[in-house]
């Protein structure tokens, strides 16, 4: 099977290189800024992508986190809001040719629901995924009553 290449035209037929690398930024930083939650973030270099679930007893959040270090990462609670945020650094050992990968400050922001335990919520960070698990305020048992 022949090698499919990056961008579905050839750069020297199109366009000299210089245009052909500026357009291909141009499109990157186009579609990083249209990405989930980029249009409410300020400052950012990049986007963490985070899922949110509802479990019975808690409220479960996983971000992805790949190439960072646990103590590159803030997680940060502030009335009913948790933040997230943190850098990841580039690591780069010669000169790079082509990048996919974001690299520098994020944050993300989130509002709880106001049915949690606040001073519970525990955070963990392992293989590259931040879980943070917010435990939900137990209702009070429904129970009958008699009528005298």
């Amino acid at each position: 099977m022949p090698m499919r290449l990056l961008t579905p035209w050839s750069r020297e037929r199109f366009f000299n290189r210089d245009l052909a690398t500026q357009f291909e930024e141009f499109i990157n930083e186009f579609d990083r800024q249209l990405s989930p939650g980029a249009l409410t973030e300020s400052e950012t270099d990049f986007t963490p992508s985070l899922d949110f679930e509802e479990l019975e007893k808690s409220f479960l959040v996983k971000v992805d986190l790949p190439g960072m270090k646990k103590q590159d990462i803030n997680v940060e609670l502030h009335g009913d809001m948790v933040t997230i945020s943190g850098e990841r650094l580039r690591e780069t050992k010669g000169e790079s040719k082509y990048s996919e990968r974001y690299y520098g400050k994020f944050s993300r922001s989130f509002a709880l629901p106001s049915q949690v335990v606040s001073d519970k919520i525990h955070a963990r960070f392992e293989n590259g995924v931040l879980q943070i698990t917010i435990p939900k305020v137990q209702e009070t048992l429904s129970h009958s009553i008699k009528i005298s």
